[in-house]
């Protein structure tokens, strides 16, 4: 994200744009790689306390996810310049609910062709993992390329409509693909399992 990001600003935008690629690039890589390699040079060295003490970081995770949400729709739709319509809003939720299905359902028809050799939990793991995507990654890259951009908010609001779609059709479709998983496993052990020989 961090590499292609400016790449791509680069590609539809041009070297002749106002956008400072350099001041992204090194923007993007301060607020998610450094904190990143800092974190893992961290947990080498401290990776016995943790596992002895166990501190909550999940559920301080999900208070920091929970405020960045927060926080970006206050943002978002405090903004008196973001001339955004209950029909348009309407629309934009459709198109992300249909964008992320047909993702899914890419990624299912992609995963489950047996040249690639991927077993139903694969599947599974690549549905969610490669269609996630997170707010606390997004909005830091958008608050960072378009910075000073008037209507900032206008663009956050797909990738706030598309994180919690993500979850309610997670939650929706879990059911459904659970037992696609197991009927397909137990399949799978069947046929892998030797014939008894035929007694003459």
């Amino acid at each position: 994200g961090i590499v292609i990001t400016p790449l791509l600003l680069l590609l539809f935008l041009g070297s002749s744009s106002s956008v400072p690629f350099t001041s992204i690039f090194s923007q993007l890589f301060m607020t998610v790689v450094v904190p990143l390699i800092i974190g893992q040079i961290v947990r080498r060295h401290i990776k016995d306390w943790l596992e002895r003490k166990k501190p909550p970081f999940g559920a301080i995770s999900s208070c920091v996810l929970l405020m960045i949400i927060y926080t970006t729709f206050c943002d978002t739709f405090s903004n008196p310049n973001i001339d955004l319509d209950k029909f348009s809003l309407i629309i934009i939720v459709f198109i992300i609910f249909f964008v992320q299905l047909s993702f899914m359902l890419l990624t299912f028809l992609f995963s489950t062709r047996s040249n690639f050799g991927f077993t139903p939990a694969d599947t599974v793991a690549i549905i969610f993992c490669s269609t996630h995507k997170s707010l606390t990654l997004g909005i830091p890259m958008l608050k960072i390329v378009f910075a000073g951009y008037e209507h900032l908010s206008l663009i956050s609001v797909p990738l706030l409509i598309y994180h919690p779609a993500q979850i309610l059709l997670g939650s929706v479709l879990v059911p459904t693909i659970k037992s696609w998983m197991v009927s397909r496993q137990k399949a799978l052990k069947l046929t892998r399992q030797p014939k008894a020989p035929v007694k003459v």
